[in-house]
C-alpha cells in the first residue's frame, strides 16, 4: 500500500501531499464561499444570509492562512517572529503554538504533553465548529419547527446527503486516529475537501426567486 498512503505523505511537514492539497482545498472553499456571499448581495437577500455565507468565508480564509502559516510557507518570512520560538513545529501559525511555553510549564508537569502544541485543542475544536454549523444546525433548520425562527430560516444549508457523508466520514477518520493509528493530516485533507463540497452543494441546491433563498434538501 506504500503508493497509495506512506509515511512522507502523513507527516506534518509543510510539502508533505496532504498538508498541501488541505491548503489549496481551503483556498477553493473561501472563493465559492466568497462567491455565495456575493450573490447574496446582488440578489438583495436578507442581512441574515449574507452574514451566515461571510462566516464560512472567514473559517475558510483562517483554515487557509493557517495551512500556509499565513504566507510564512510561500515567502518565508518568519526567520526573525518571536512566534517561531513559542510554535511547536516552527512556524507562524496559531494552531501549532506551544502553550507550555507561553504557560512556563515545566516539562515535567502533568499538563506540558496536552498543551505543548495548541492543535489538540484548536483542531478538533475548529471541526466541531464545522460539525455544529453544517450539520446540527442546517438538521434543527430542516426537522424542527426551530426552522421557522429567522436565525435559521435565513440559514444558507447544505443537503441532507452532505451532511450524512461528513459525520461518516468524521467518525471513520476519528476511530481510526484514535484505534489505530495517525491520520491526522488525512483528517485535515478530508475537512477541506469537505468545505469545497459544501459550497458546491450549497451552490447546486440554491433556488433563487424574488430575493428569497429555497433549498432542496
Amino acid at each position: 500500500m506504500d503508493w497509495l498512503v506512506n509515511e512522507q505523505m502523513l507527516t506534518n511537514a509543510e510539502d508533505s501531499f496532504f498538508e498541501i492539497f488541505s491548503a489549496v482545498a481551503w483556498f477553493f472553499a473561501a472563493i465559492l464561499f466568497f462567491f455565495l456571499n456575493r450573490v447574496s448581495v446582488k440578489k438583495n437577500l436578507s442581512g441574515l444570509h449574507k452574514l451566515w455565507f461571510l462566516l464560512f468565508f472567514i473559517l475558510s480564509v483562517f483554515a487557509f492562512g493557517e495551512e500556509i502559516s499565513w504566507g510564512d510557507h510561500l515567502f518565508d518570512y518568519s526567520h526573525d517572529l518571536g512566534i517561531v520560538q513559542i510554535n511547536a513545529q516552527q512556524e507562524t501559525n496559531i494552531h501549532n503554538v506551544n502553550l507550555s511555553k507561553i504557560l512556563d510549564l515545566s516539562e515535567e508537569s502533568a499538563f506540558y504533553p496536552y498543551l505543548d502544541n495548541f492543535g489538540y485543542i484548536l483542531t478538533p475544536l475548529f471541526y466541531l465548529v464545522l460539525a455544529f454549523i453544517w450539520v446540527f444546525l442546517p438538521l434543527i433548520k430542516l426537522k424542527t419547527s426551530l426552522g421557522n425562527h429567522a436565525l435559521f430560516k435565513d440559514m444558507p444549508v447544505p443537503s441532507i446527503g452532505f451532511m450524512v457523508f461528513f459525520i461518516i466520514h468524521g467518525v471513520f477518520f476519528v476511530f481510526i486516529d484514535v484505534a489505530l493509528f495517525n491520520v491526522g493530516p488525512v483528517f485535515e485533507m478530508f475537512i477541506g475537501l469537505a468545505a469545497v463540497i459544501v459550497a458546491l452543494d450549497m451552490i447546486k441546491n440554491a433556488n433563487y426567486k424574488d430575493g428569497v433563498l429555497t433549498q432542496e434538501a
